[in-house]
């Protein structure tokens, strides 16, 4: 099953509508307001409720806790791994590991050798737009919610980056304009 995923622009809060390729609404996903950390709701087109999403604030790496109805509690987890970043879902049934080129957001979900669902960004698109392709059924919600999960990992790491990267220029600004100052003169009398 095919799912597009687009995120809503001009909003307070986070919200996505995600649709079949017909453009038929499926799901909608919507953030809290005001939280500690990331929290989702994702219900389905009649307004049932579907799973929940929340992350663990104080944790050294990503870690997002995921609730879907009828299924027992499942955690996200990032590893440190600088050369091949990867996330684990431990779930009741055992673990997915996500891989892939996560910089261009296109990345595959899977369990052993068994593949259970892909991600792609669209670019070129009004607000982030991203392809979900997943093989069985029954796992488009949770792979919903990791999709959600590592859009959000995503994007805090883009705003950390872009606030290390603001923070180093001024930094540097500064060194410069140290260097280049006048020497000061002091005479004696």
């Amino acid at each position: 099953m095919k799912l597009v995923l687009k995120e809503r622009v001009f909003t307070l809060k986070e919200r996505f509508n995600v649709t079949d390729e017909q453009e038929q609404p499926l799901y909608s996903v919507e953030g809290k307001f005001f939280s500690w950390g990331h929290q989702f709701d994702i219900e389905d087109a009649s307004g049932a409720h579907m799973a929940h999403i929340k992350q663990k604030v104080f944790a050294l790496l990503p870690r997002y806790f995921i609730t879907c109805d009828g299924m027992e509690e499942m955690e996200l987890k990032g590893h440190l791994n600088i050369i091949h970043p990867h996330y684990t879902l431990e779930t009741p049934d055992g673990d997915w590991e996500v891989r892939g080129d996560f910089l261009h957001h296109e990345y595959t979900i899977q369990k052993g050798e068994e593949t259970i669902a892909t991600v792609t960004k669209k670019w070129l698109s009004f607000g982030d737009t991203y392809t979900l392709d997943v093989v069985e059924d029954k796992n488009v919600v949770p792979a919903l919610c990791v999709m959600v999960a590592l859009d959000c990992i995503f994007e805090d790491g883009a705003v950390a980056a872009a606030g290390g990267a603001a923070a180093a220029g001024a930094y540097t600004h500064h060194q410069n304009n140290a260097q280049n100052a006048p020497e000061a003169h002091t005479t004696e009398e």
